[in-house]
């Protein structure tokens, strides 16, 4: 079944243990969904946004740059996201 472009996806973000659901633009950036996600999950540091990383079942790490509707996600599908360690940039 395709995905409609149009239409918002609907995801259930990790953070530190706690899923939080959360409606996304497809045609935006991955990384546009870390504050909304922090938020929801009541995450008050933000002084190290990029480094947050998100990563699917498989444990295969995202590119924060792709559009959402890239990556054809399921309804709800869930995604961890995480402080990187040592990650660079």
């Amino acid at each position: 079944m395709a995905t409609n472009p149009d239409k918002d996806v609907h995801l259930k973000i990790v953070v530190n243990g706690k899923p939080v659901p959360l409606k996304a633009d497809p045609g935006a950036q991955l990384g546009t969904l870390v504050e909304p996600a922090l938020d929801k999950a009541k995450v008050a540091d933000r002084s190290n946004l990029d480094k947050w990383i998100f990563t699917n079942a498989a444990g295969t790490v995202l590119d924060k740059t792709a559009l959402i509707g890239s990556f054809g996600f399921q309804h709800n599908e869930e995604l961890s996201l995480s402080m990187g360690a040592g990650v660079v940039g």
